[in-house]
């Protein structure tokens, strides 16, 4: 059975890379931009917040389809108490969505979406590493910060990399969303045969971490980012 859950795994994993390059090539959208247009698309940064949304979707996919499985039956959990990991996720993605707009009011997109990366690590580390029913519904619970944050945020940053194309631009990014769902959900379902679900988690939390590396990207103002890719186009 491993084995074949194994093979069928690398299947969807070269399935989700080869749909990434194709549908980046491909979308509909290409054929309303003349040549010269598309060349001046910011491929860098689609390839830099592609990344954190495909992190977010493998973080997301992980939980909604192994949390209740992990809590009920490598931790013993009830039937009727295994299924709040997930929805402790899902009330956290809510409670932060509908925050974002006021975070973004004290602090920084950058510093906003490090915090919410570092949080959501630190929740899916510990249903990793702490075997407890409770540690693992308080992890999958901080996990959802990512969800709720970056989502949002990451597309709002996408758009303001060229404003004039951003429909084309966000469209591009969206694609990365179905490649970390398929991940999330296959990667960690083919640890769990091996070293068991709770190591599993470590991947989405290690990608997670991954997108540390372009919270760069995120520019502190979207309103000066805006008026800095006007202004050529002004002159």
């Amino acid at each position: 059975a491993g084995v074949a859950i194994g093979t069928a795994g690398v299947a969807i994993l070269v399935v989700a890379v080869v749909g990434i390059r194709l549908f980046a090539r491909e979308v509909p959208i290409e054929t309303a931009l003349p040549a010269s247009e598309r060349a001046r698309l910011p491929r860098a940064g689609i390839w830099a917040f592609g990344f954190v949304i495909l992190a977010v979707f493998v973080v997301d996919s992980a939980v909604s389809t192994w949390s209740t499985v992990y809590l009920q039956d490598d931790l013993g959990a009830l039937p009727a108490l295994a299924p709040l990991g997930y929805a402790a996720y899902q009330a956290c993605v809510l409670i932060t969505r509908l925050a974002t707009d006021r975070l973004l009011g004290i602090m920084s997109r950058r510093r906003l979406v490090a915090g919410a990366i570092v949080v959501s690590v630190v929740g899916v580390v510990a249903v990793a590493l702490l075997p407890f029913e409770i540690a693992a519904i308080v992890g999958f619970t901080l996990a959802g910060a990512a969800t709720g944050i970056l989502i949002p945020v990451t597309f709002g940053a996408a758009g303001d990399l060229a404003p004039a194309h951003s429909d084309q631009v966000i469209a591009r990014v969206n694609i990365f969303n179905y490649a970390g769902a398929i991940l999330g959900a296959v990667i960690v379902g083919v640890l769990a045969d091996g070293p068991g679900l709770a190591l599993a988690f470590l991947i989405p939390a290690a990608v997670l971490a991954a997108s540390l590396s372009v919270v760069h990207w995120f520019r502190t103002d979207s309103r000066a980012s805006a008026e800095a890719d006007a202004a050529p186009e002004a002159r």
